[in-house]
């Protein structure tokens, strides 16, 4: 009998130690448990996701709406590990889609510019490709020094936008240098003027290196302040095509506008307003070509304000006119640097015989003492003539009459509707205004606005001018919903004799004593500033309380038992015994104790082989 037994003893002790088939169904226990582990943080995740859903529907319809006590049986882990995201969805404001067309709102003023800056060419086309999606219509890009174009680079203003290119504060060097082809359209801005600077020194606005192109369809170059440098808005030394816009209000020592070494060829455009001792257009000894054609202007600007210096040639240079000069669509002020003898010297030519060139298109800029005629720049009295001077020149043109064109007197900027409370600017162009003024032109000046709705009229802050020169008003949308009227009032004005005022049209003599004044109308509307409510909210609040009701617990595991809930669930469904969750964690704890009594009782056997042969020595010994 104490055989028998001590010999189940010794095996059982054998088994333990060597632990082959307790150690199987550990392993298959773990499994096991890990398959329920990740159910139960799926339940957990899913509890969650619809708490969240339901704190988001009470905050986004302004509820102040407490947990169902159903819904509160989460454990207190999977509160805490997602109370940190449901904090953070209530602080946000919830998106709901505007219902509103799009026309009919208006973007608040802090919200109408955008602004970049860039220091590469990359950084450039980026902020070029992003302007076109944002949401904002003033687009603004500082350049913080100079962006050498080496590709074909398109700059566009997108459609319903501005876009300007400026110099960053402090910046005072080249803003584009073109080595590959850049094209400028849709009315892009290259303001030359340096934030808190007072010039560019020796800086052009952009620089055409030689194999470089610079394409300019419509475009503004303006402000531009080389005070001790060639080129004001351009230096070229590779082809420069302008076929329209306009080159205005830059200064140079020589090309105020264009400084042109290599090949220069004016298709169309204004280049006005510039001024330098050397032109607005310089044409240097070691250019290639110049051309000029079609409504191409090069005319108002001076060498210091008062004498007249346009298109400056360097001693033995010329251009090609390439095409047809009509009169009033066309004019070219020539300055010629250098001897003009008795026989007078060449300083255009015609590109063919059938080019034709009207009166006064191509003039001297020094009328009173030199002529052009036929491509030949004169003197006015050539030694040993007789002929006595001319008392008008080519150069002399009727003065303007705004008269004429009171359709020219618009209201611009002004949006079709504006929310309550919106912010409106606008500007008021007048006839005349858009040229440069000699003594005895006219044109439209506007003096004041106000709006009118039936009856009732309101006012409207003063017009000032702006940096550009044009005419600005404000308007702040504070009165009720409807439709008003925005009137502009005009007067007639003559450009006075000191050239620096707008005076009283008494001199004018319009044809009618109405033309003295002239209004410009805009309509536009105030409209609600309310929203769609967010009732389509409220049935995802409702459903997840519904559902939270219905609900059952498990006795045991405390899992829902409901299978209607949309959860996973408890497999024993609300009983009185022990479920199959708690079965399985009961196993889980036995098989944990047994490995921890394996792990105990192996110390004393070196390896499990060893086991195995007291088990068999035992054996023998019995029988």
């Amino acid at each position: 009998m104490r055989k028998a037994r001590l010999y189940a003893l010794t095996l059982a002790a054998i088994l333990v130690v060597s632990g082959a088939p307790v150690y199987g169904a550990a392993e298959e226990t773990l499994d096991e448990s890990t398959q329920e582990q990740d159910a139960e943080e799926n339940v957990t995740e899913g509890e969650s996701e619809l708490e969240d859903e339901a704190a988001s529907s009470f905050e986004q319809d302004g509820e102040e709406n407490s947990v169902n006590s159903s819904a509160g049986t989460v454990d207190q882990s999977t509160i805490e590990e997602n109370s940190g995201m449901e904090e953070d969805e209530q602080t946000q404001e919830p998106t709901v889609p505007s219902t509103e067309n799009p026309e009919d709102t208006d973007t608040p003023a802090e919200e109408t510019k955008k602004e970049y800056t860039v220091k590469t060419e990359v950084e450039l086309k980026d902020a070029l490709k992003e302007a076109e999606t944002v949401s904002q219509k003033e687009i603004t890009i500082f350049v913080e020094q100079k962006i050498t174009l080496t590709e074909n680079t398109e700059i566009k203003v997108p459609e319903g936008k501005t876009l300007t290119i400026a110099r960053n504060s402090g910046y005072t060097g080249v803003l584009l240098e073109v080595k590959g082809t850049c094209s400028l359209k849709g009315g892009v801005v290259i303001d030359g003027a340096a934030a808190n600077t007072k010039n560019a020194k020796e800086s052009a606005s952009v620089k055409v290196l030689s194999g470089g192109t610079l394409t300019i369809e419509n475009a503004i170059l303006k402000g531009n302040n080389n005070t001790e440098g060639n080129g004001g808005a351009i230096e070229n030394e590779g082809t420069v095509q302008m076929s329209g816009g306009s080159i205005n209000r830059n200064t140079a020592a020589a090309g105020a506008a264009i400084y042109n070494k290599g090949t220069l060829v004016l298709a169309g455009g204004a280049i006005e307003n510039n001024k330098a001792a050397k032109g607005a257009v310089y044409v240097d000894i070691a250019a290639k070509e110049t051309k000029v054609s079609g409504n191409v202007k090069i005319s108002g600007n001076t060498k210091d304000g008062k004498t007249a210096c346009n298109l400056y040639l360097a001693e033995g240079k010329s251009f090609v006119v390439a095409g047809n000069l009509k009169k009033d669509a066309a004019k070219i002020g020539v300055t010629y640097d250098g001897k003009v003898d008795e026989e007078g010297v060449t300083v255009y030519t015609k590109a063919n015989d059938k080019v034709q060139i009207d009166a006064g298109t191509i003039v001297s800029d020094d009328s009173t003492g030199y002529i052009i005629e036929d491509g030949v720049m004169t003197t006015v009295v050539p030694t040993g003539t007789p002929t006595t001077t001319p008392t008008t020149t080519p150069a002399q043109t009727d003065s303007y009459d705004a008269t004429k064109e009171k359709s020219k007197n618009v209201i611009k900027g002004l949006a079709t509707s504006y929310k309550k409370g919106a912010k409106a600017t606008f500007t008021v162009v007048g006839a005349g205004l858009d040229r440069e003024p000699k003594v005895g032109d006219t044109a439209y000046v506007p003096v004041k606005c106000s709006v009118e709705k039936g009856s009732s009229t309101y006012k409207v802050d003063d017009l000032v001018v702006n940096s550009e020169g044009e005419y600005e008003g404000t308007m702040q949308m504070n009165a009720s919903e409807g439709e008003y009227t925005l009137i502009a009032y005009y007067e007639l004005k003559e450009w006075s004799d000191d050239t620096t005022s707008w005076d009283e049209a008494d001199a004018a003599n319009p044809s009618k004593a109405e033309d003295k004044e002239a209004t410009a109308t805009k309509t536009f509307k105030v409209i609600s500033t309310t929203t769609t409510k967010k009732a389509t909210l409220t049935p995802k609040k409702s459903v997840t309380s519904s559902s939270a009701k219905k609900s059952k617990k498990c006795q045991d595991c405390g899992r829902d038992s409901n299978p209607s809930a949309g959860r996973i669930v408890c497999s024993f469904r609300a009983g009185r015994r022990p479920c199959g969750d708690t079965q399985k964690k009961e196993r889980e704890r036995v098989t944990i104790e047994n490995r921890r009594l394996f792990s105990e009782e192996r110390q004393g056997i070196p390896h499990s082989w060893g086991a195995l042969f007291v088990m068999l020595a035992v054996r023998r010994r019995t029988k």
